[in-house]
């Protein structure tokens, strides 16, 4: 099967315009920085030191930004667009040119991995870390494999719902996991074991890991991000080959 990045180029421009043009999609990523803020502002500093507390606000903040911006950004923004062009049509039209599978996913997650990508740095100051205090190269790494297996999970998603509706339906629950991850590991430690085995748990310690001193890979982070992206994948690839695109 043969790529043309001149096509991918097209629909990168197409699904740019697209996303940048859809209120309700596009939004996410910036009410991630938007609820960081109001956060850092109505939450005490708080730091493991104090009354043996082990919570940091900066760690929790930037946890939320990061997991909020990607689950539910990245995979409303990969899954809604898919839905929405079966539900008018357009898809098929568009599947029936010379445009292959490849080039159209390969253009249609860029855009939405750059928009991604950038509210991540931006969620740095934000948090209240300094760029100087962080490895950037390790940030920039784990959130965008974490951002890419959103981005597939949204793409699953998208080829299994009809429409718009029914996509914000099956996306839900796996939305409210992820966003609750960071609350969750303050309360119950057993349920912090647990999601340590998620993507959103590496996020998680890579929040908590800058604000306490610098994140360190570990041997399970890089196994569960991995594991994540296979299964990702090889699910993504199962029920494009099942479902197709536009049934």
């Amino acid at each position: 099967m043969k790529v043309s990045l001149k096509k991918i180029n097209a629909i990168f421009q197409l699904k740019l315009q697209l996303l940048l043009g859809n209120m309700s999609v596009i939004l996410t990523p910036v009410f991630a920085i938007g609820f960081v803020l109001i956060m850092k502002n109505l939450i005490p500093e708080v730091n493991v030191e104090e009354e043996g507390v082990t919570f940091l606000t900066g760690a929790f903040l930037l946890g939320f930004g990061l997991i909020f911006n990607i689950g539910i950004g990245g995979v409303s923004m990969s899954s809604h667009p898919i839905a929405e062009e079966k539900e008018k049509n357009t898809l098929r039209v568009l599947m029936t040119s010379s445009v292959n599978g490849v080039e159209y996913f390969i253009g249609s997650m860029l855009p939405t991995l750059i928009i991604l990508m950038l509210v991540n740095v931006l969620l740095i100051p934000v948090s209240g870390i300094a760029f100087g205090d962080i490895q950037m190269p390790t940030y920039l790494l784990i959130t965008a494999a974490a951002s890419i297996i959103s981005i597939l999970i949204g793409y699953i998603i998208g080829i299994v719902s009809k429409n718009q509706t029914q996509a914000g339906l099956v996306g839900m629950p796996i939305l409210l996991v992820l966003t609750s991850a960071p609350l969750f590991r303050i309360y119950n430690e057993m349920i912090a074991d647990v999601l340590n085995y998620t993507y959103a748990g590496v996020l998680t310690n890579l929040s908590q890991g800058l604000f306490s001193g610098g994140y360190e890979w570990s041997l399970l982070d890089s196994s569960v991000l991995i594991g994540w992206f296979v299964v990702c994948l090889g699910l993504f690839v199962y029920v494009y080959k099942r479902n197709g695109l536009d049934r």
